[in-house]
């Protein structure tokens, strides 16, 4: 057969692929209309693998890279899950009100401007600031006229502080250069997500989970392999099923320790039989510790564990109450910093180089950080003791800012809850939905704000669910 023929075949063949992959979405969106309609969630973690084996005896039949075929497999469940999230979003809507933060902030945001007053319980921000010294650092370095671009990683001198700082609480070896400054945590999160998947590549997450770890694989074009874990087993991972859930595909393992929203806190044990998994596999570690100075029992980072291939992430904003400066690090080996390092290039400069000095002074401030531990501890006490009175199950947190629970009114929608609450009651607090499709009945408290008017928003909670 001459070239002009197999060309002419081989287009033949490529139409006849996507005329499939278009019949694909076809399906897919018939799915969600029936996953709509029945209360069902997206994720199918079953049927997902049952399509995978099917697909790597295809592979293996017809002589096509395991890789390859993976990949590509991985990129249609991906594109069928968003038709799918779209539709059902779509008709969800106009039935319960909010499926994500954002949504309850740009409400609120609109009701403020209308000039109600409102509480706000949705946003992990602390209300106390950073503490006095750091201002002070920050006008002093305006003064001084640290106004210049610094080198993208972050200067010198505070990436050495970090390193002392962690190396000191954790008994690690970090250097200057496994340290990287970035523009918040969030960011140090896409930049990881960013240098270690590809397009078909997979990351585990156990959820409930901040909603920026699927945002930012998806933008990566790779797959969330995401393992629920329940309130009814106080939020303990499936450990079996992150060794089932482990492919060739599979780049990274996010840990979100202490937990937003449950606030639980992986045992020494828990984390020592992932941090197997992940070395048996090589597997990178994504520990996003941000909340470990608010740690009500103790906490284990991924640091104190040796022969792991692992990016910590941690941020001044919680810590130091400094969420407005938009300043965070990651730390990993040399040459993954180095990556990052690369794509934060692309991205911006560097974090101002005022920030930075601001930032070296807040590593001095371990007494106000201890202190806002302290108040964060005590109103997260407070929020538990007040649930304890109401219609709902929690699980205590470990630690962090804030609260899971769940309705125990089954029939209740906890997106109709949280729209009434906002709307007829002036409370904002986060749908359960933001952190996971299974989590319908829960939402998210933020003990973020003064006791006085914790006390006010849990008793109108509380007359809400009466």
């Amino acid at each position: 057969m001459g070239i002009n023929n197999l060309r002419k075949e081989i287009e033949e063949v490529t139409t006849e692929i996507f005329k499939l992959v278009g019949k694909r979405f076809t399906l897919a969106r018939e799915i969600a209309k029936q996953k709509r309609e029945k209360g069902l969630p997206i994720e199918d973690v079953y049927t997902e693998r049952k399509l995978k084996e099917a697909i790597l005896k295809v592979c293996e039949s017809y002589g096509i890279d395991l890789d390859f075929g993976l990949r590509l497999l991985n990129l249609l469940i991906e594109e069928s899950k968003t038709i799918q999230r779209n539709i059902i979003r779509e008709g969800g809507k106009e039935k319960t009100g909010f499926f994500a933060p954002y949504e309850v902030f740009a409400e609120a945001k609109k009701l403020e401007r209308l000039g109600k007053r409102l509480i706000h319980l949705e946003v992990g921000e602390p209300d106390f600031g950073p503490p006095i010294a750091v201002k002070e650092a920050l006008i002093e370095a305006l003064k001084n006229n640290y106004v210049h671009y610094t080198e993208t990683g972050g200067i010198l001198q505070l990436r050495e502080k970090i390193a002392s700082v962690v190396n000191e609480r954790f008994h690690a070896d970090i250097t200057p250069e496994q340290v990287i400054v970035t523009p918040g945590g969030r960011f140090a999160v896409y930049l990881c997500v960013s240098s270690m998947l590809s397009s078909g590549d997979e990351a585990i997450i156990f959820e409930p989970a901040w909603p920026a770890y699927k945002d930012c694989i998806r933008t990566a074009q790779a797959k969330a392999s995401i393992i629920p874990s329940k309130i009814e087993s106080s939020w303990e991972p499936d450990l079996n099923a992150l060794a089932n859930h482990v492919s060739k595909l599979t780049k990274l393992i996010i840990l979100n320790n202490p937990n937003n929203p449950t606030g639980k806190i992986f045992t020494s044990d828990t984390l020592k039989q992932i941090v197997e998994i992940a070395r048996e596999n090589d597997i990178f570690i994504l520990s996003d510790e941000v909340y470990s100075n608010f740690a009500f029992k103790p906490f284990k980072s991924i640091l104190e564990f040796s022969n792991c291939k692992y990016i910590l992430i941690d941020s001044f904003s919680k810590t130091f109450g400094m969420t407005g400066f938009r300043i965070g690090y990651a730390i990993s080996d040399v040459d993954t910093i180095k990556r990052m390092t690369k794509i934060q290039n692309l991205c911006l400069t560097s974090v101002p180089e005022f920030i930075q000095y601001a930032a070296m002074k807040a590593l001095d401030c371990a007494d106000e950080a201890k202190k806002y531990a302290e108040i964060i501890e005590e109103r997260v006490r407070f929020l538990c003791n007040a649930l304890d009175k109401m219609l709902v199950s929690y699980i205590k947190p470990d630690g962090g800012f804030y609260v899971f629970s769940k309705l125990s009114d089954e029939n209740m929608d906890t997106q109709t809850f949280v729209k009434s609450l906002l709307t007829e009651k002036g409370v904002c607090v986060t749908p359960g939905t933001a952190f996971g499709e299974e989590y319908s009945n829960f939402f998210r408290i933020a003990a973020c704000q003064p006791k006085e008017l914790l006390q006010e928003a849990m008793r109108k909670i509380g007359e809400l669910l009466k």
